[in-house]
């Protein structure tokens, strides 16, 4: 009996040691064939309780089963959704449920902050959590910022713990939505003034303003720079993202030292030897 049981124990520990991929493989290994086992994901993101992943299109097939099995080897997750991009200027996610709970809207919790949000209507900026830590530290007590795609406040709720105002700023009807919501679940509601709509149509009103600013889009971010230039007061810094080739990112980094100087600082890599870059522009 006791043997028994120091054997059951032990295999509870080595299993608890495998990696995601490794217990999703073990427990699928007799329904899916060899080739496929192989191409199972090996990352995946949650926020609150929902598991967001991508798939192999040899796998679509056996998404259901997918989702299934995860839910068993993480009993935690409640939902598992099939992340298919991002749709539009509103930059709302595409997904599927393949398994668990039908409802899409969570409670996530990150750095002591909380996020209402819908993942099938908000976009949540996963990898730049430690660049939100990095320009926390590296802002003074009451600057004036602006998020210039604030979305449900990944940005504007950190962002406001030091700032004296920040101006918020998305064209998504949903994000502005989660983000008034966001804004009062930490307490900062006073200091972010939200406002809807395309960013650049707001540079008249704010010219002059920003002693920091945030271009949190990361796909032809140029066409919102001379807004952004705009907007910012003398020796101000903004925060420039942009998904660029590895081979053109001191490239990219020479052409916006026209504006000032500029730092650059690699934040994830979005596909091979593409990178999502944020550029620090000191106008």
């Amino acid at each position: 009996m006791g043997n028994t049981l120091e054997k059951d124990k032990y295999k509870d520990n080595q299993y608890s040691k495998m990696s995601f991929y490794d217990k999703l493989k073990n427990k699928l290994e007799n329904k899916l064939k060899s080739k496929e086992l192989q191409k199972l994901p090996k990352t995946y993101y949650i926020l609150g309780k929902i598991l967001i992943l991508k798939l192999d299109k040899s796998l679509i097939k056996h998404k259901k089963i997918i989702g299934k099995t995860i839910l068993e080897i993480l009993p935690y997750v409640h939902t598992v959704v099939l992340d298919k991009g991002i749709k539009g200027v509103k930059r709302k996610p595409k997904i599927e449920i393949i398994a668990g709970c039908r409802s899409t809207q969570t409670m996530h919790k990150e750095h002591g902050k909380q996020f209402l949000l819908d993942v099938s209507e908000n976009m949540w900026s996963k990898g730049n959590k430690a660049e939100r830590e990095r320009m926390l530290k590296s802002i003074k007590q009451g600057e004036i910022i602006v998020d210039m795609f604030a979305g449900i406040g990944y940005w504007a709720i950190y962002v406001a713990e030091k700032a004296k105002k920040v101006y918020a700023i998305d064209i998504n009807p949903k994000a502005i939505e989660y983000l008034r919501r966001n804004a009062y679940l930490n307490h900062v509601q006073s200091k972010i003034e939200i406002l809807e709509g395309d960013c650049r149509k707001f540079a008249s009103p704010l010219e002059g303003i920003a002693d920091r600013i945030i271009i949190g889009y990361i796909y032809d971010t140029e066409r919102f720079l001379p807004a952004a230039l705009k907007i910012a007061k003398k020796h101000c810094i903004i925060h420039f993202h942009k998904n660029v080739a590895e081979k053109d990112i001191l490239k990219v980094k020479k052409k916006l030292e026209k504006y000032g100087s500029v730092k650059f600082r690699k934040v994830k890599s979005y596909a091979p030897k593409i990178w999502h870059v944020v550029y620090d522009i000191r106008v």
